[in-house]
């Protein structure tokens, strides 16, 4: 596996961290730290999209989540969100990406077309609604309500004034083995540089989710706090925690589990709190420094903001 160029890994950081706002080439090849004209070569080269291929499927990506996990906020109020004039455009741009209607993500039991969506023929998977949510089925009123109170008595909250973060890419997204690589170079990397001692403080960036990004596609940030003036040698490149309010959830089990714990927190807990997630881009602060025997023991940080 090839590990993608550092310069290209800080943009998809930029673009990750700046979603919801107007976004130019110019303004992500900067942050890239590159010319426009050959950071949109590279970036080509490197994701097969060019960089507004890029975003707009991230919103659309992020906006599917949201259909899924926020059944109480409103198709046109996600359309506005996601950049879009109106819902009927927001429409069209959705079942002309993934091949449903906004409105059958919200109707996970309904019948889905029968023809190969867009996304098979361009990423080799078809988007199915329902992976997005934590069972099968809707779960009933108990397994419900069982599913948050597991996780009320796993969260706390913390206001954070945001973290300068140290960054390797993964190159084989979250395939165990690459992962488990990647934390071992960036370790070495930054006891070398003077960033990590005997004690890692390591967190991860999960820029994409694995129910609707094909895995090819999904980029992991591995990562620990350095100071804002540090010197980053490639592979090596700088990213940031955002400032701002998280509910941190501790998970203790399996690595197979993690994604389901995601997907029961976004579909369960949330759903009966009073805060939505801000992003969908959670990172995962490690309590010890690697898996140990199939199992990690970790906290989930996901960014919050009052629901209206």
């Amino acid at each position: 596996m090839t590990r993608p160029r550092p310069e290209i890994e800080r943009a998809l950081g930029f673009i990750a961290c700046h979603l919801e706002q107007p976004l130019s080439t110019a303004d992500v090849a900067r942050a890239a730290r590159m010319s426009e004209s050959h950071f949109q070569r590279a970036f080509h080269e490197a994701l097969a999209e060019t960089v507004g291929q890029f975003v707009t499927r991230k919103r659309l990506e992020t906006a599917a989540l949201r259909l899924a996990y926020e059944p109480g906020t409103s198709i046109t109020e996600i359309a506005l969100s996601s950049g879009y004039s109106s819902s009927s455009n927001f429409g069209k741009a959705f079942a002309g990406y993934f091949g449903n209607a906004p409105s059958e993500v919200r109707n996970p039991g309904g019948k889905l077309p029968a023809q190969v969506s867009k996304l098979l023929a361009r990423y080799g998977k078809s988007f199915d609604p329902r992976t997005l949510y934590t069972l099968p089925e809707e779960p009933d009123a108990q397994s419900f309500q069982s599913e948050v109170d597991f996780w009320n008595q796993r969260v706390r909250f913390e206001t954070s004034s945001g973290l300068h973060l140290a960054c390797l890419a993964s190159p084989g997204a979250y395939d165990l083995e690459a992962l488990q690589a990647t934390w071992a170079e960036l370790i070495a990397r930054g006891r070398q540089l003077g960033l990590c001692g005997a004690e890692v403080d390591a967190w991860g960036m999960a820029l994409d989710s694995p129910d609707i990004t094909a895995p090819e596609r999904c980029r992991y940030h591995a990562c620990v706090p350095c100071p804002a003036a540090a010197v980053l040698p490639s592979p090596l490149f700088p990213g940031v925690m955002k400032a701002g309010r998280y509910a941190v959830f501790r998970y203790a089990g399996p690595v197979a589990g993690v994604s389901a714990a995601y997907r029961s927190i976004y579909s369960c807990w949330f759903r009966a709190s009073s805060v939505l997630a801000d992003d969908f881009a959670p990172l995962d602060h490690y309590v010890t420094n690697e898996p140990r025997d199939g199992s990690i023991d970790m906290e989930m940080w996901l960014r919050i903001r009052p629901r209206e």
